[in-house]
């Protein structure tokens, strides 16, 4: 941000409040990089007199590295905003950029997006976009659409962001992810993001097609190890998974059973868990993904992308650790075992992907993910396969 306000006079350091306060768009063209510090909070001023209401937002065509801590957050929006009062703005919008998670945003936290143009109601949108959206929290959207409605995640054509210990809460007639932004359900190149460890806890009243639904995740993902929390009726849906992927590797429309008509639709959704998370965080996640429990250890593959073959290592702990190591493409479907509870003894082991299936056949390019698991520990990284 730093460098912005030295090249325009529309944003500037406010010292009294420590704090950057913007009252234009920002477009991040490619090749270029937006760089926002940690602990640093950047506020949009909107306008509304005296013609119709402006909101400024940010426009990534190039990158951008909004990198918080868990002591420092980042701030994006008004940070005194609430649900019913505060300056708003119009969210970061992603367009042809990060194919492999360049742009990230980690420990940041998102407030009042609001974007007045119809369908694009979001505070992250992806279009042919992979960024990697870690530790953040987004909270305090709504809607008047009565068709459509908001999301906090927007998702549209080839897009497979990395989804990580998020927070969203106080999210009105909206959604918190949704893949294939009014598209078809079956598109065969629609988006797929692995959404791993969220706490979604106050997500209701999506008007989607003219019915009052609460969905949470709409239209596909590798979707593992999330919390959800019903906020209509202020309990944890524990029925939702008709029927249960209990892997959460799979795509399937969940319906509850929740009474009055409502559900909640979650494809590939596992059992929520018993208590909430108070922060999206879990205890044994490091880094972007968990990449190491106290008995596993998973490290990046190589070379990747890759179009022969990729090695992937990984490391046991504990002797007579039986361990399991699979290969699902970007819609949860598993393509290949390439580990069946094989026990190992402790120590550092390699094994190689080919990017074949179980038949023996090549896979299509794309984007990939392999899955290490002993017991009730999962590992996730992503592999890309390309021609």
């Amino acid at each position: 941000m730093d460098t912005l306000c030295l090249l325009t006079d529309d944003i500037i350091y406010n010292i009294v409040d420590e704090m950057y306060e913007v009252d234009c768009d920002i477009f991040i063209l490619e090749n270029d990089t937006l760089e926002i510090l940690s602990g640093q909070t950047v506020k949009f001023l909107s306008e509304s007199w005296p013609g119709p209401t402006v909101r400024y937002q940010i426009t990534i065509f190039g990158c951008i590295l909004a990198l918080g801590s868990e002591a420092n957050p980042i701030t994006l929006g008004d940070p005194n905003c609430t649900y019913s009062g505060g300056e708003r703005w119009a969210g970061i919008l992603f367009y042809n950029t990060s194919q492999n998670g360049e742009s990230k945003l980690q420990y940041c936290n998102l407030k009042g997006a609001t974007n007045d143009e119809p369908y694009l109601e979001t505070a992250i949108y992806c279009e042919n976009s992979s960024p990697i959206i870690d530790h953040c929290e987004i909270k305090y959207m709504g809607s008047g659409e009565m068709t459509g409605g908001c999301c906090a995640i927007g998702l549209k054509y080839e897009s497979f962001p990395i989804i990580s210990y998020c927070s969203f809460n106080y999210i009105s007639n909206g959604v918190a992810i949704w893949s294939n932004m009014y598209g078809y359900q079956d598109s065969i190149n629609g988006p797929n993001p692995l959404i791993y460890g969220c706490n979604i806890t106050g997500v209701s009243g999506f008007y989607g097609y003219g019915t009052d639904h609460d969905y949470i995740v709409l239209w596909g993902g590798f979707l593992d190890n999330c919390y959800f929390w019903n906020s209509y009726y202020n309990v944890p849906d524990t029925t939702l998974g008709y029927p249960v992927d209990t892997i959460g590797d799979g795509i399937k429309t969940s319906t509850s059973t929740q009474p009055k008509g409502r559900f909640l639709l979650v494809d590939g959704v596992v059992h929520p868990r018993n208590e909430p998370l108070l922060t999206g965080t879990n205890e044994e996640e490091t880094d972007i993904l968990p990449t190491t429990t106290n008995f596993l250890i998973l490290k990046n593959n190589y070379p990747n992308p890759f179009s022969g073959f990729t090695t992937i290592e990984f490391e046991v702990k504990s002797n007579t650790v039986p361990v399991s190591l699979e290969i699902f493409d970007s819609k949860g479907n598993k393509v290949r075992d390439l580990i069946s509870s094989k026990k190992y003894n402790a120590g550092k082991y390699t094994i190689d992907w080919h990017g074949d299936n179980d038949s023996g056949h090549k896979a299509n390019a794309g984007i990939y993910f392999y899955k290490l698991t002993s017991g009730d520990k999962m590992l996730v990284k992503k592999a890309i396969v390309v021609k």
